[in-house]
């Protein structure tokens, strides 16, 4: 993503928007607009949307995005992690966003290397006039700080069923909406598997509907251990929770990465090697 983004259009078929419709509209039909301004005034949001739709679900382990995602993320964690989920309706009158990266909510200055990754589905069509993501071409790269000029903001229009793929550190923002239509979008955030997520994904979702999810969508909520030794629980890997394997009568596990498991393998052999804190975290 030179750009810092890319869009793909008909990521999903016309049937799973409907479907995707269907699972989601009384969901936007009960909740009240935010009153907050950054998330704006007269705009709707929802949450934890896997337990609401089957459809986010395949959308959030679609295999293209998470190619996408992992090529940026990758190389700098163990696995990816699901950052947050949320619906967002954008009703007529809204007023645009202030523009800002997401990256934002990690609060460690000129990061030196990208910290997460957004897909945003049309869930209707994204026109200028609606509120379609202002997104800033290349901004991914620029110092901290810097604010775009108006000819360097573009409009992110797509039809239903596209997904908007998009560095965290990218400058974007929710458009005006002038119409008398609302646009909506999900946003399914993915991030390096070693940060903390912007939305709970343990409190979002009790642990009985966590194991109706697929696999690899459990994996993606964060249910695995990073490595080295993070996010283990009792002293063993978090998927014995949702398959009820009982390991209490056994010790603590290791989970290491292969360049530690080769240090602890030389150390125990005998080798004349200094292992430190840097090699090996206690």
């Amino acid at each position: 993503m030179k750009n810092g983004y890319v869009i793909l259009q008909d990521a999903i078929d016309f049937t799973a928007v409907r479907q995707l419709h269907k699972e989601l509209e009384p969901y936007f039909d009960e909740r009240a607009n935010s009153q907050a301004p950054f998330f704006g005034f007269n705009t709707k949001r929802i949450e934890a949307l896997f337990s609401k739709s089957v459809t986010c679900q395949r959308m959030a382990a679609d295999d293209l995005v998470l190619q996408l995602v992992n090529h940026i993320l990758g190389k700098h964690c163990d696995h990816i992690q699901i950052n947050l989920t949320q619906g967002i309706r954008i009703n007529p009158g809204e007023k645009a966003q202030i523009i800002h990266p997401d990256s934002a909510m990690f609060p460690l200055p000129n990061k030196p290397f990208e910290f997460m990754v957004n897909a945003l589905w049309a869930y209707s069509a994204f026109k200028k006039e609606n509120g379609a993501t202002l997104i800033v071409p290349g901004s991914h790269k620029w110092t901290e700080g810097r604010q775009p000029s108006p000819n360097e903001i573009m409009y992110a229009e797509m039809p239903p069923g596209s997904v908007l793929i998009y560095a965290g550190s990218l400058l974007h923002a929710g458009g005006a909406n002038i119409t008398d239509e609302p646009r909506t979008g999900i946003t399914i955030s993915y991030s390096l598997g070693w940060l903390r997520q912007s939305e709970n994904q343990y409190l979002s979702y009790p642990i009985d509907v966590v194991r109706t999810f697929d696999t690899k969508l459990q994996h993606l909520l964060g249910y695995g251990v990073h490595k080295p030794n993070l996010g283990w629980v009792f002293g063993h890997n978090p998927t014995d929770l949702l398959t009820g394997e009982n390991k209490d009568h056994l010790g603590a596990e290791d989970f290491l990465t292969d360049a530690q498991q080769a240090l602890l393998a030389e150390y125990k052999s005998g080798a004349d090697i200094a292992v430190t804190s840097h090699n090996l975290k206690a």
